[in-house]
C-alpha cells in the first residue's frame, strides 16, 4: 500500500475538523455582510404619535338654562321667579359676544334687515307694526316685531325660507341672535348654537 493511501485515514478527520471550523466563520461573514435596517432619514415620515391632536373647539360657557337645551319653553308668566330670572340671564348671555365670535358685517345687517321686513309682512298672522325689524345690541341681535304668530320656529324660518339666508351665514356676519316678538311671546334663536332657542312671555307695550 502506498504512503498516500495509508495517510488518507489519518488526514480525513483533520480535514473534516478544518471544514467545521471554517463554517461558522463563513456564516458570520455572510451575516455581517447582510444589509442592516437603514436609519430613518430626514425625508422619512415621523410617527403620528408625536403629532399633537388638533385643538378641540372651545365650549361656550352659558349660565343655567331654565329648560333643557332642545326645549324652547316657553317660560310662562306663572313660572317661578327664579325660572324667569334664569330666562332673562340666559337670553342676555345668548347675545353677549365672545372673543371667538366674528366681527359684525354691517353690509350684511343692512341687507338682511330689508329682507326680513318683507318676510315678516308675508308671514305675520296679525297686523305688522311699522319698521318691524330693528338691529339691537350693537347689531348682534335682529329683533323682528310681528302682530301674531311668534313661536320657536319663526326666527329661523324667516331667515332661511323667506330671507334667503341661514343661521350659519348670520353668525359669520357677527349676528348672534334672531328674535321674533308678538303680542304675547318673544323667542330668541341663537346663531352660534342652532338648537338653542328660548321663548318667554313678553307682551308688547
Amino acid at each position: 500500500m502506498s504512503v498516500a493511501r495509508r495517510a488518507l485515514p489519518l488526514c480525513l478527520p483533520l480535514l473534516l475538523s478544518l471544514a467545521a471550523c471554517d463554517e461558522p466563520a463563513s456564516t458570520k461573514a455572510a451575516s455581517s455582510a447582510a444589509p442592516s435596517a437603514a436609519p430613518p432619514t430626514a425625508a422619512d415620515p415621523q410617527p403620528s404619535a408625536t403629532t399633537p391632536p388638533p385643538p378641540a373647539k372651545a365650549k361656550i360657557e352659558m349660565p343655567p338654562r331654565p329648560v333643557p337645551l332642545g326645549s324652547a319653553g316657553p317660560i310662562q308668566p306663572s313660572a317661578p321667579p327664579d325660572q324667569q330670572m334664569m330666562a332673562i340671564q340666559y337670553t342676555i348671555a345668548m347675545v353677549t359676544p365672545r372673543g371667538t365670535d366674528p366681527i359684525v358685517d354691517k353690509d350684511y345687517v343692512e341687507r338682511i334687515v330689508k329682507k326680513l321686513e318683507a318676510a315678516v309682512r308675508t308671514a305675520d298672522k296679525g297686523k305688522t307694526p311699522p319698521n318691524p325689524v330693528k338691529p339691537n345690541k350693537g347689531n348682534r341681535k335682529l329683533e323682528v316685531d310681528m302682530g301674531k304668530g311668534c313661536n320657536e320656529r319663526v326666527p329661523e324660518n324667516l331667515l332661511h325660507q323667506r330671507a334667503g339666508s341661514s343661521l350659519k351665514e348670520a353668525y359669520e356676519a357677527g349676528v348672534l341672535v334672531i328674535s321674533c316678538h308678538d303680542d304675547k311671546w318673544e323667542c330668541h334663536q341663537s346663531t352660534r348654537i342652532p338648537e338653542d332657542v328660548l321663548c318667554h312671555a313678553a307682551p308688547r307695550r
